[in-house]
């Protein structure tokens, strides 16, 4: 994309706008995870960095852990900052799911896992920790090493799912 993805517009709106407006109706603590500050221009909530000695989003989740385990959290939620489309139902039902089997819960549409969209739980932070000093970075890993749970949503076109990485992808979902 360039950079500075959250702030490209989509439908008359930044990127990121959307998921921002599921946060803000669930009512619970929130951070934006970024890799530098500049990456959000209007910021919702604070800003923490990503951890500095991991690449990947698998910054962001150790830097939400990090901030989880401060606060005292139960669990966190991953959200992108490039899935517009995001359901209203994500929280409620990925929660349920991390809860049932006390482990990862990640969201599953039209035969994809969106390891980006996924339930931590708290107790899980040893396990990513270990898995991140073994020198392995994706998220896909770090779900199995967690024995994530799959959560199913309904095929659908678009796909709720759908996230943003192009301006060609941009310009598809704006239609």
């Amino acid at each position: 994309m360039g950079g500075g993805k959250p702030e490209r517009l989509f439908r008359g709106r930044r990127l990121i706008d959307p998921v921002i407006d599921l946060v803000n109706a669930w009512h619970v603590p929130a951070v934006m995870c970024v890799r530098e500050p500049a990456q959000v221009k209007q910021k919702a909530y604070q800003c923490i960095l990503d951890r500095p000695d991991i690449e990947g989003p698998l910054a962001g989740l150790l830097a939400a852990f990090d901030w989880a385990c401060g606060e005292n959290l139960e669990r966190i939620l991953t959200l992108p900052c490039d899935t517009p489309l995001l359901p209203a139902d994500v929280l409620e039902k990925l929660c349920g799911a991390s809860k049932a089997g006390k482990r990862p819960a990640v969201a599953v549409s039209n035969g994809r896992r969106h390891p980006v969209c996924a339930v931590w739980p708290a107790e899980s932070f040893g396990r990513v920790e270990a898995y991140a000093a073994a020198g392995r970075r994706s998220l896909v890993g770090a779900l199995e090493a967690c024995g994530a749970v799959d959560v199913e949503w309904p095929e659908g076109e678009p796909d709720l799912f759908v996230n943003i990485n192009t301006p060609d992808d941009l310009a598809r979902l704006e239609n």
